[in-house]
């Protein structure tokens, strides 16, 4: 079975503000690389990143967060690749890549529940894993506004229509996207259900 990472909010448990959608999304996806071996807390994860403090962070940040990471025991060099196309994006998920995303909060709450029905600005998200549901194609979405905190916002991890996704993905700037590929992290030695030579 493939591994899921825990699924982190950016409202308390030790953010450091609101702001901290990208960092959330980033320790997720490093989560996913590692299988849970290397799980970076918010404040060491934003030095590494560039971006200490209540500030936004972008997917260049990201990346060099994610890249800085080149000493966990046991496994290879973490990576993170921009991709600035749907179909990257698409094409990497469909083969259990754990993506970044950077998407209009508008444009996903406009087609369907979310976790603040209320916030319409740019956001960031972690999917892993792709399904499909009679005749539509889902992705596994890890939003870290996906709390719980009051009735009616989701809890945890959950499927979501790829077509909502790439609706928002492509509204946060139109004519162009922002994505992150999470790769590397193979174990050295060739854990079970760890394929190094896929991940680089």
């Amino acid at each position: 079975m493939a591994y899921l990472p825990r699924h982190q909010g950016q409202v308390g448990r030790g953010s450091t503000s609101r702001r901290d959608c990208g960092p959330r999304s980033v320790q997720m996806g490093i989560d996913a690389l590692t299988h849970g071996q290397l799980v970076p807390d918010i404040p060491d994860l934003r030095i590494r990143m560039g971006t200490p403090g209540n500030v936004t962070t972008n997917v260049y940040d990201a990346e060099r967060g994610v890249e800085s990471y080149d000493h966990v025991p046991g496994r290879h060099d973490l990576h993170y690749r921009v991709v600035r196309t749907t179909g990257e994006a698409k094409d990497a998920v469909l083969h259990g890549r754990p993506v970044q995303l950077a998407i209009d909060y508008g444009d996903l709450n406009r087609t369907g529940r979310t976790g603040d029905p209320n916030f319409r600005d740019g956001h960031s998200v972690l999917v892993k894993g792709q399904r499909n549901r009679g005749s539509t194609i889902e992705w596994r979405l890890f939003d870290p506004l996906d709390d719980g905190r009051r009735q009616g916002i989701p809890q945890g991890p959950r499927w979501v229509s790829r077509e909502r996704l790439v609706s928002a993905l492509e509204a946060f700037q139109p004519g162009t996207v922002y994505a992150g590929v999470f790769t590397g992290g193979a174990s050295r030695g060739g854990a079970p259900g760890m394929s190094a030579g896929r991940d680089r």
